[in-house]
């Protein structure tokens, strides 16, 4: 399996849970308590949700692993887990097992992440770790540091303009309830620690699923991922690669206030990766 295959093997299942062709990781959430952040300045919300969704991945008909997305939020403030366990062909890749939390505050416009973390559970033991101030500004601790920082690096105002994986996912999926009146609209900018990277999303009508963890109408959703700055020349993603999109097909939970991936499909060059939701869990109840 070529270099670019295993990237796009665990890339597109981190994108579940962390976005990434090449870039993109995802995460949700175990209800925590945010910290770094002034909560006193917003009210508390009467109602909170609680979600935990498994996936399954798969290329072709080979498993490639399991992601368990966790979370908690409310009108005010969320916060979210995602844990990665490689399976069968995701084993060869060398980041196949890792998890990542993030916290952060709903605000006009967009998400404030607080904190982010990624642990990847290799041999290299790969911590980052970014922390923003009440600016917005983002301080990352890399350990062991990166080689490179990219041609060109990420500067202080995209890192500063961008928000973190895993809070992409939730402003991704708070797009068309927190967030204008449809989803699957506009850009998200995301800086992981050392790649700056455009999520653009693109609406594509609608579909009829019949899964075993969701049954009925999803919106479909193109992604499209935008190489911008901190990418070493070979992770750069291809003509073909940045003119295909992820397909993501949206469930919408109202009463969560939130547009659930329950798929995910690339295919690129004769490859087919697809991601499934195999259970969802979400319970919206006033909070105790």
């Amino acid at each position: 399996m070529s270099k670019r295959i295993k990237t796009l093997a665990v890339t597109t299942a981190m994108l579940t849970i962390g976005m990434a062709i090449g870039a993109m990781i995802p995460a949700l959430a175990q209800a925590q308590s945010t910290q770094g952040y002034s909560a006193a300045t917003a009210p508390a919300a009467d109602l909170v949700t609680r979600f935990k969704v498994d996936y399954t991945g798969s290329l072709f008909i080979f498993p490639l692993g399991e992601m368990t997305v966790t979370g908690a939020k409310d009108d005010n403030s969320y916060s979210m887990r995602a844990d990665m366990r490689a399976a069968g062909l995701g084993k060869i890749a060398k980041d196949g097992n890792m998890w990542s939390t993030s916290q952060g505050f709903f605000r006009d416009g967009s998400v404030r992440p607080v904190n982010h973390v990624i642990q990847k559970l290799n041999e290299k033991g790969r911590r980052v770790e970014i922390n923003y101030d009440a600016a917005g500004n983002p301080t990352a601790s890399i350990v062991p540091r990166f080689g490179s920082m990219g041609v060109p690096p990420a500067n202080e105002r995209e890192r500063r303009e961008s928000v973190d994986a895993l809070s992409a996912i939730m402003q991704f999926m708070s797009i068309g309830h927190v967030y204008g009146s449809e989803p699957c609209t506009g850009t998200v900018p995301v800086f992981d620690g050392k790649q700056h990277f455009n999520m653009n999303l693109v609406p594509a009508g609608n579909k009829t699923l019949n899964q075993s963890s969701y049954k009925g109408e999803t919106v479909r959703c193109n992604l499209y991922m935008e190489n911008v700055s901190g990418y070493d020349p070979e992770d750069l993603l291809t003509e073909e690669e940045a003119s295909t999109p992820l397909v993501i097909y949206l469930a919408d939970y109202k009463d969560a206030k939130m547009w659930v991936p329950v798929r995910f499909d690339y295919r690129v060059s004769g490859i087919k990766v697809n991601i499934k939701a195999t259970d969802i869990n979400i319970v919206t109840a006033p909070r105790q």
